[in-house]
């Protein structure tokens, strides 16, 4: 599932259930962490990100603000692990070592239905992006996610049948993740011109290009 992380930072959708079942199976803390992403949301759902504060989150988690910081950096690191908890995924292909083409063709279908629900969330999405840019803290957060995630999905990456050896995994991850976010981005404007076989196709001719052709 390595391709989980691509889009997780950054594209959200509400997942109803996430915060549910983490307080329902955590431990202590895990369940505290939970409770406070959930505030989180709420409160950012009632009065967007710059607006929230901690004061109010911590109140609707029938908490102090002293949690928070026991359990987070701050506002940025708050945000960062509410809007991961609800995010979007992209399970990823279901054999790392088939050819490339045959992984990102599959992603690009992945992809199609990830958009489709993605449009719906098109004003929180930008928002969102808008407050990480100006927010220090977030910034780095998300710098560091997209870091960590860009090295698992190298790994992954690396085992298929067919990389060529002069295209490093790690770049590749950095690529596949930029594509995405682009279709992303450009789906809420012209949603009726980025169509599946677009998505499909574009993907498929990446997975191509970083192939050994025989």
């Amino acid at each position: 599932m390595y391709y989980r992380y691509l889009i997780l930072a950054v594209y959200f959708i509400p997942m109803p259930h996430a915060s549910d079942q983490a307080m329902k199976s955590g431990g202590k803390r895990e369940r505290t962490r939970a409770a406070l992403i959930a505030a989180t949301l709420e409160v950012v759902s009632a009065r967007g990100f710059a607006s929230a504060n901690l004061d109010e989150i911590a109140a609707r988690a029938g908490m102090t603000k002293g949690a928070i910081y026991s359990n987070f950096g701050g506002k940025g690191d708050l945000l960062l692990a509410a809007m991961v908890a609800k995010g979007f995924s992209i399970p990823g292909p279901s054999d790392t070592t088939a050819p490339l083409i045959d992984q990102f063709r599959e992603i690009g279908q992945q992809l199609v239905a990830l958009l489709h629900r993605a449009r719906d969330e098109a004003a929180a999405v930008v928002e969102f992006q808008r407050y990480a840019l100006a927010d220090p803290e977030l910034r780095r957060g998300l710098a560091d996610l997209y870091a960590k995630s860009f090295d698992v999905s190298a790994g992954h990456l690396a085992q298929a049948c067919d990389l060529r050896p002069d295209f490093p995994p790690r770049d590749l991850a950095v690529a596949l993740q930029s594509i995405v976010v682009g279709f992303m981005l450009q789906s809420f404007w012209s949603p009726d011109e980025v169509v599946e076989t677009v998505l499909v196709e574009t993907l498929t001719a990446l997975g191509r290009g970083a192939s050994i052709q025989t």
